[in-house]
């Protein structure tokens, strides 16, 4: 068994694109709408990726007495200044989470302030800055321009709009054709993007300045 942190992000304010939400009203909204996808995606992902590897998920997170206190905060207590974003400092996303953890625990260990106030990596980001860069240009360079003309009319349900996509859609259709009415997707093709604001952030390839995802520990660490 494991526990993981599916929901935090969703109940705190968790992503990067949060900064750039105009109003505590359209914070909460946007919290609802992602957390109701959880379903349809992360959990998918979690349950199928522990259930691959002989694991069972635990998601603490996700507890609905948990969900319904946290979801009940005011939700200007959660909007996130894009200063701290910058900065990694109080006042970044998912900050409430974060101050929980700050100061020694009662066996005198802390998380230092660089690790706790980092940028929140997403998951495909959270294993290497430039590993989502690398792994597009690898397989887009297995896709031709010619079936990126022809992807409309091959795949006219949730047509893949870039070569990476095309190419995770050629291997879904060869283990499960004609199931492609069934997979639920990002409206706009990613989180952000179905946002009630405009957020320059994140494009349907990810997160455009991944130099944001650096800290202080870690440039000491290259540094050395």
């Amino acid at each position: 068994m494991v526990f993981t942190g599916e929901g935090a992000d969703e109940l705190f304010a968790g992503y990067l694109y949060f900064q750039d939400a105009e109003s505590p009203t359209q914070l909460q909204n946007e919290l609802r709408r992602i957390y109701n996808m959880l379903r349809n995606i992360n959990l998918h992902r979690t349950d199928r990726m522990t259930m691959a590897h002989g694991l069972e998920a635990r998601v603490p997170f996700l507890d609905t007495k948990f969900t319904k206190l946290v979801m009940s905060i005011n939700p200007e207590e959660k909007m996130v200044d894009p200063v701290a974003v910058k900065t990694n400092s109080r006042g970044r996303e998912k900050s409430l989470l974060r101050e929980i953890f700050e100061g020694p625990n009662a066996n005198g260990d802390s998380i230092p302030d660089p690790v706790l106030w980092r940028a929140k990596a997403m998951q495909c980001e959270g294993v290497g800055e430039d590993w989502v860069s690398i792994l597009q240009k690898q397989v887009s360079a297995l896709v031709s321009d010619e079936e990126m003309e022809q992807a409309p009319t091959k795949y006219p349900i949730n047509t893949p709009q870039t070569k990476e996509e095309l190419y995770y859609r050629r291997i879904f259709d060869v283990h499960f054709h004609g199931m492609e009415h069934v997979v639920k997707l990002w409206e706009g093709g990613g989180r952000a993007m179905g946002a009630a604001w405009k957020s320059d952030m994140y494009t349907r390839e990810g997160l455009k300045n991944v130099n944001l995802l650096k800290h202080s520990l870690q440039k000491e660490a290259i540094i050395a």
